[in-house]
């Protein structure tokens, strides 16, 4: 049950990132986000939903550098969210639920000594 918990936190944010593509290539009316974005920060929102999604399914399929592609994901999102502080800054949430079994994934990777 977790599991699916944890996917679908990082598939909903990973999804939250479109509204910045959307929003960058006036897609459809974006009421959530206030700022301007260019369309090169759009593609980087975009990224990080793909990124999200990639992490996801490596996840899911038991792949072990799913963490790796979460982490640049997640990294990414944290600049993108502190860039649109005003209309993102609850992405910091979702971004720290995400990074815990990150972090737990990583310290299963370090060498015993």
């Amino acid at each position: 049950m977790g599991k699916i918990i944890f996917s679908l936190v990082i598939v909903i944010h990973g999804l939250i990132h479109l509204l910045g593509f959307v929003k960058a290539y006036d897609l459809a009316p974006v009421e959530q986000l206030t700022e301007n974005i260019s369309k090169t920060a759009g593609l980087i929102w975009l990224l990080v939903c793909i990124l999200f999604l990639v992490t996801v399914f490596l996840y899911f399929t038991q792949n072990d550098v799913w963490w790796v592609v979460g982490l640049v994901a997640v990294i990414i999102s944290q600049v993108l969210i502190i860039l649109s502080w005003s209309d993102a800054k609850a992405g910091t949430i979702a971004n720290i639920i995400i990074v815990i079994p990150i972090i737990i994934a990583i310290a299963d990777h370090l060498p015993d000594n």
